[in-house]
């Protein structure tokens, strides 16, 4: 049996074999496990089990060589290899054990949930940040972290983030790091 729906903007198509529901790159992802029919804009969504954990979230790298692929599964190509453990990506969807993520240039593909990692770091973006003892501007200066270093994230509870790098611990502002969501607190 064959079901299609369409919208103005994606299609979907779903194959029942024996049983088995196989996909074809979703319109949209959620991790519920049910079609639902949105009634404020009238669109097909689809919601496919995935972790249970929130989209978007972020995570990060678990090894020094991940490829990013062109959509949920092995079958289709390579877009990207990342090769920096601990690099923060966002998760924005997910299809089964494939994560659809963005990386801090904005570059979106799929990833496997066994390449991702829940541990959380940030990514420098600003031409540098100053990571200070408190979570102070006037507080003592520790260490200038240079634009692309990776730090580990400890805490976010306000507009510091405390951070570790090496043997270096200490507060950076929130707006030089690429890693954390909108008005997101970590404790």
């Amino acid at each position: 049996m064959r079901k299609i729906f369409r919208d103005a903007t994606a299609c979907l198509t779903l194959v029942l074999l024996a049983g088995i529901m196989v996909m074809t790159l979703p319109a949209t992802l959620s991790r519920q496990g049910a079609m639902a029919n949105d009634d404020a804009g009238g669109e097909v969504r689809l919601t496919v089990r995935g972790s249970g954990l929130p989209v978007p979230r972020f995570v990060t790298l678990k090894s020094d060589e991940v490829n990013m692929r062109a959509g949920p599964g092995t079958e289709y190509p390579v877009l990207w290899q990342y090769r920096k453990e601990g690099l923060p990506l966002r998760v924005e969807a997910e299809f089964g054990v494939w994560r659809k993520v963005v990386d801090h240039d904005g570059i979106t593909g799929w990833m496997h949930h066994s390449m991702l990692s829940l541990k959380r770091h940030a990514l420098v973006t600003a031409s540098s940040a100053r990571i200070f003892a408190s979570p102070e501007s006037g507080a003592s200066l520790l260490a200038v972290a240079e634009r692309n270093a990776l730090l580990e994230l400890q805490s976010c509870p306000t507009q510091w983030c405390r951070v570790t790098a090496g043997d270096i611990r200490g507060w950076v502002a929130r707006t030089a790091l690429w890693g954390l969501l909108d008005g997101e607190v970590l404790n």
